[in-house]
Order: structure tokens, then sequence, then C-alpha cells
């Protein structure tokens, strides 16, 4: 199984970015929590005996994340077993399954992370996806339980940059969305579109940016990913994205936060009381949580 997991992970840019970070499993509770900070403390220049302002300034909140939970099931029946007799015969069964399991539990959560989790493009039971995690009140009023209208600092803190102008893309499109949720040092490093947007800014950027090497982009060109370089960022193909839409990422602001108890948990082998067969799943539960959505964009709409 924990090549299986590998597998699931290397299927994903993002997944590969948050896997080199590193996977954040906890032991439970009742929700999920990641504080957001909103505000800056109390703070100024003095001169000889000013005082100081020492009140208390509440400057974060905790954002709340439902568990989600996803499994794959694996069935074998007794004749298929019986026509691989033999133990070399069973293992390669076995581990056909299980790369059947592997493909359709990456395509599970690709899916749920372009989603949105509140049953309009992925079910209430899918991860909080990018969709709700990345938008400015537009289409999404609530991430992690916090309220994104009011013009409060809250409500701006867990805005993220949206632009749905559509229109055909230009790098200086993108030049701007990127410029407008970095806080220096901090830029996204990692944009995610579709084949025929990709296609476009590929004829767009210089040769040189069109085959990056380094720090960032060595690791996803091993497994298999083109990617070409947007002032520092690694732009990638994503299958599950819609047509028109674009995600420009900070991945050191984006956790993949899972329970230690169903990392992927393979519940092993059972048979049925009424079945000639053997029935297994694996289990997964967590979520994904954007700690800072302010520091991201999202496009929709450009051709």
């Amino acid at each position: 199984l924990p090549g299986v997991v590998d597998n699931i992970f290397n299927s994903n840019a993002l997944w590969v970015r948050l896997a080199e970070r590193e996977r954040i499993l906890i032991d439970g509770g009742d929700k999920i929590r990641q504080a957001i900070v909103y505000d800056k403390l109390n703070s100024g220049w003095y001169s000889g005996l000013d005082t100081f302002d020492t009140s208390r300034k509440l400057t974060k909140v905790p954002m709340l994340f439902e568990w989600k939970q996803m499994w794959c099931n694996i069935s074998v029946d007794g004749l298929t077993m019986l026509q691989n007799a033999g133990a070399s015969k069973i293992i390669d069964l076995v581990e056909t399954e299980m790369d059947t399991a592997r493909l359709t539990a990456t395509d599970l959560l690709g899916t749920g992370l372009q989603g949105d989790g509140t049953g309009s493009v992925t079910s209430t039971k899918a991860i909080d996806g990018l969709l709700r995690a990345i938008d400015d009140n537009t289409n999404y009023s609530t991430y992690g339980g916090l309220s994104r209208s009011g013009g409060d600092a809250i409500a701006t803190a867990i805005q993220g940059i949206y632009d749905a102008t559509g229109g055909a893309i230009t790098l200086p499109d993108v030049n701007t969305l990127m410029g407008r949720c970095t806080i220096q040092p901090e830029r996204p490093d990692l944009i995610s579109t579709t084949q025929t947007l990709w296609n476009k800014l590929w004829d767009r950027v210089q040769p040189q940016q069109r085959y990056p090497v380094g720090p960032g982009f060595d690791a996803l060109a091993k497994i298999g990913f083109d990617v070409i370089n947007i002032n520092g960022a690694a732009v990638i193909v994503d299958s599950h994205i819609a047509s028109g839409y674009g995600f420009g990422l900070n991945t050191k602001y984006i956790k993949l936060i899972m329970h230690r108890e169903r990392d992927f948990h393979f519940t092993g082998f059972k048979t049925p009381i009424n079945q000639d067969a053997v029935v297994g799943q694996i289990l997964w539960a967590g979520n994904l949580v954007v700690s800072s959505p302010r520091m991201h964009f999202q496009w929709r709409g450009k051709t």
C-alpha cells in the first residue's frame, strides 16, 4: 500500500508540493482547526518617556473545517481467485486491483481538489476545494466557518484574489494577478490550469522559460509534469480543472490535513458471510485547508 499512496500523491502537482513540505497528520478532534492572522499587534515609534499601548489586541481567529471522508472498494470474487490460484498469480491479481484503486482514488481526490465541497460543484461530503477557498465573496460567502462579507479585517483576510473578466489569456494578466497576491517575499509558486490555456502560455513565454530546472521544478519534471516558468512559479496542467479556469497557489499556505488513523488506511480483505469473495477498502479522512486565501488567485473565463 505505501507504493499506492506514493503514486496517488505523485499524480497531482499540488499533492507533490504538499508532500515535499509535509503531510499534516493529527489524532482527531470534532473539527479541523486552523488559525488565521487578520490584524497586526500594537506597535509604533517612540521617544524618551512615551507610553506604550499595552492593551491586548486580537489578531487571529480559528477557521473550522469538517472532517471529509473518502473510501475506495476492492472486491475479488471467488472464481477469479480460483482462476488465479498460486502465490505468484494471487500477488499479481492483488497488485492489479491496487493499481485500479490508485487510479480511482487519484481521480476522486483530484476532482475534490478542484471543487468546492458545498454541493454546488462537488458533494458536501467532498473536501473543501480550491473553488471555495480562493474566492472574494462572489460565489462563496463563507470559508472555514467565517464570513467573507461585512468588510471587516477578518472578512478581508479570508478573501482570495478572484478574476472573472475572461478574455484571451496574456502574460500581463498573469503577472497582475501574481502581484495582487504577493506580499514580499511571499508569492505564488504553482499555477495550475487546463491544457488549452497552458498551451497558450507556452506560446507566449521565452524559450528559456519552457524547460526550467532547479528547486521547485525538478521534482515535478522528474515524475512527468511538463512545467513552464512564469515569475518563478511552476505552471502545470491539471486535467480536473474546468475549461477557462486557473489557480495561482502559494503552497506554503496550503495544508493537506489527514487523520492519523485514516491516512489511506487499508482495512484488509474480509470474507462476507453470504458471498464467495473477499472485500477490502482504502479509507481516507481529512481536508484541504488554505490558511491564507489572500495569498492565492483564481481566474475564470480565459481563452
